[in-house]
């Protein structure tokens, strides 16, 4: 580290360590002060909202406790029942929409809507008939599609239950009320039922229809525990959440704000004591830059000095002072020049090494890379000869044994075991061609007779080939090429070898049963020729090492067929002395297209 870095470090470690223990201490207990006032005023906003929860649903029970106590409704004088809750809804309007009464058998024989029928299966009759006051859990009206409840309660007269008096009271008021506490910006209430189903929020169109019984506080409350906490609340977002059971009405109020609005003051806090402890940074820094500069300048003179020596570009340093830094100086610059004339005779010397040294290991270098790839051929290449030529070997062998041997032998069978032979010979004749041709292309004294051909003609030539192949596999073979395609320029035998080469390929990796398609259509000033197939494909990574000299593919097709990897390099090469390149598609199971361009005549 440098002398100026080190005095700047020292600096900041007597000032800045202090400095943020302070600070974070100070930090520390303002975030815990403004965290728990953040959460006394969550719990309040909680509190605020049960309350008025309570004085609006007690005041709604209330209602029905006087009215079903009414001389009014123990009379049940209809007309005077209908001017009687038309008073009372029009005070409250819009909470009652309706009342009923019911007999003891839970016949409606009286509604401010008209309406008959029969609540005798209802849990609020139930309960109304056992004497007690029920409030039913929210449900959503049919008529107005909005949320309302039913309270229900016993009509006495002279302490004999003779009917019950039930109001379907709308919930819209209750939620005005809650939506007008104050909770923050990005605040939210909500209120769960004990299955998680949604009862207030102020987006109605979730009320009853989504349930949020995954998440955390609804979890909680609905195990009527109280609570505040943070967790992610059901819309994905970090929240400080405070929960609350009211047992009375089965219901769970949770209020919610998005953490970065509660704690906005610990994050103000925070960047207040990052901004102040930034600028006193700065003011150390800016101190110890000054008072290091006055100390390091003469040191930094010398250490240019040194560099420059070593970089062979040395300029003397000027003395600026008689002291000790001074005199050292002076001796620096002497000393200095002596090296640097030491330095150039030695640097001259070892060039002149260096230039011979270079060249030679250049040679050696190529020399060596061009061994390492000859003896690797030759160790591929014999490899693959001597397996291809011991397997047609062996059944020659073994075929002449048996004809030697038996004299006696069936004709039919004797005609077979020659066929084998002249098979196995043509076979071995085959790759030896095939050497033969790739060591007269890789010298270029491959000849080419270039002549106008026919492509359907050449295609014929080589179905003659492979047709006795393909009948045994059961390929199907199908040709694809117009009688008016025009001729193209190419040597006629050489592009049957290429036509073999891909054709036999072909019949190789293709199950029994599958379809080649040999096809050619124009292109202007072009002729394409592409061969199809339905076999069993060529993984992506090996789809450019295939035209390389001895690379097969590997797969259990390729061992019953044997070979030596020569056909598509060797196809290749014609087709490139014929100014093109062979283009091959392919996937894993899916067949395999190649194909090639030649110049039309």
């Amino acid at each position: 580290m440098r002398l100026r870095s080190e005095i700047i470090l020292f600096f900041l470690l007597i000032s800045v360590i202090p400095l943020s223990i302070v600070a974070y201490i100070s930090y520390d207990h303002s975030r815990e002060a403004i965290s728990d006032s953040v959460m006394a005023t969550l719990l309040g906003a909680t509190e605020n909202t049960g309350n008025a929860i309570d004085n609006w649903m007690g005041a709604r029970k209330n209602d029905i406790r006087v009215v079903s106590q009414s001389k009014v409704v123990v009379c049940i004088d209809k007309k005077q029942l209908h001017e009687y809750f038309g008073s009372f809804q029009n005070e409250y309007r819009g909470v009652y929409r309706e009342f009923f009464i019911l007999d003891l058998n839970g016949s409606i024989i009286f509604s401010t809507l008209d309406r008959k029928g029969n609540a005798g299966s209802e849990q609020y009759f139930k309960e109304a008939a056992n004497g007690k006051l029920f409030v039913s859990d929210p449900y959503l009206s049919e008529s107005s599609s909005s949320s309302e409840m039913i309270i229900a309660n016993p009509v006495k007269n002279n302490g004999t239950i003779t009917g019950i008096l039930a109001a379907r009271v709308s919930l819209e008021n209750l939620y005005r009320i809650i939506e007008n506490i104050d909770i923050g910006k990005s605040g939210e209430v909500f209120i769960v039922n004990k299955d998680g189903n949604i009862v207030f929020n102020k987006n109605r169109s979730m009320i009853l229809l989504l349930n949020i019984d995954n998440n955390y506080a609804v979890k909680e409350v609905t195990y009527e525990k109280n609570g505040i906490g943070e967790y992610v609340n059901y819309k994905g977002e970090k929240v400080l959440g405070s929960y609350y059971w009211l047992p009375l009405y089965r219901w769970g109020l949770i209020v919610e704000e998005k953490i970065d609005e509660a704690y906005s003051g610990v994050l103000t806090l925070g960047q207040l004591m990052v901004t102040v402890s930034i600028l006193a940074v700065i003011c150390v820094v800016f101190l110890a830059l000054v008072i290091s500069r006055r100390l390091t300048e003469p040191i930094k003179s010398l250490e240019n000095g040194a560099l420059g020596l070593v970089k062979g570009d040395f300029k003397p340093i000027p003395v600026s002072s008689t002291n000790e830094i001074g005199r050292l100086t002076e001796i620096f610059n002497q000393t200095a020049t002596e090296l640097l004339f030491m330095r150039k005779k030695l640097e001259d010397r070892i060039e002149l090494a260096n230039i011979d040294l270079e060249e030679k290991n250049r040679e050696l270098t190529q020399a060596n890379d061009e061994l390492k790839k000859l003896d690797e051929m030759k160790s591929e290449f014999i490899s693959l000869v001597s397996h291809e030529l011991k397997t047609p070997l062996s059944t020659i062998k073994v075929s002449a044994e048996y004809l030697e041997s038996d004299d006696k032998a069936d004709p039919v069978e004797r005609k077979e075991i020659l066929r084998i032979i002249i098979r196995n010979i043509d076979r071995q004749t085959r790759m030896i061609n095939e050497i033969l041709d790739l060591s007269k292309m890789q010298a270029g004294k491959m000849e080419f007779q270039i002549e106008n051909v026919d492509i359907g003609e050449t295609v014929k030539v080589v179905l003659e080939n492979i047709g006795r192949l393909a009948l045994k596999k059961n390929i199907a073979i199908s040709l694809d090429i117009p009688e008016s395609l025009p001729d193209v320029l190419a040597d006629k035998e050489k592009l049957i070898i290429v036509l073999n080469n891909l054709a036999g390929n072909a019949l190789k990796f293709t199950p029994d049963g599958g379809r080649i398609v040999i096809s050619a259509k124009d292109l202007g000033d072009s002729v394409e020729v592409r061969m199809k197939d339905t076999g069993i494909g060529i993984e992506k990574e090996k789809l450019e090492k295939i035209f390389d000299k001895f690379y097969q593919v590997d797969g259990t097709s390729r061992r019953k067929i044997g070979g030596c990897g020569l056909g598509l390099s060797i196809a290749s090469g014609i087709i490139r002395a014929h100014g093109s390149e062979i283009q091959v598609e392919s996937e894993p199971g899916s067949g395999s297209i190649f194909s090639f361009r030649l110049k039309k005549a």
